[in-house]
């Protein structure tokens, strides 16, 4: 999948019609995402994704050491949320649809082995 198409594939599920929250929603959710799975997985996985969000998936587990391996939902929405400098409130749908775009991206292999890493708390994100 290529960056483009992401995007599109996140505004559209989302119904975000600023391309530029959409892509920016997209960094951040992968970011944050990667940062709550084993560092390897995520440098794996990134070879899957458009080389614009395996840069993101990659700064996410640069800083995953210094993170804890749980979050809460409302906790990680907060993330992406200060990363597009917005309310949590107004990137919910669209990080719920970025984190959906994410795990179609993947293989099959790859997106069971994310929902299996991920903090339990993040299961109906990438699962739903």
């Amino acid at each position: 999948m290529q960056i483009e198409q992401f995007i599109t594939n996140v505004a559209q599920r989302s119904h975000i019609e600023d391309r530029e929250l959409a892509a920016n929603i997209s960094h951040a959710t992968v970011e944050v995402l990667c940062m709550y799975l084993p560092a390897q997985q995520t440098f794996d996985l990134a070879s899957q994704l458009p080389k614009e969000l395996a840069k993101s998936a990659e700064a996410g587990a640069q800083q995953a050491e210094a993170n804890t391996r749980d979050i809460s939902l409302e906790a990680f929405f907060e993330q992406v949320a200060i990363r597009c400098h917005r309310p949590a409130g107004e990137i919910e749908a669209g990080a719920r649809a970025a984190a959906a775009t994410f795990q179609n991206a993947l293989s099959r292999g790859e997106s069971i082995d994310v929902a299996l890493d991920a903090p339990a708390s993040l299961e109906a994100l990438l699962t739903g």
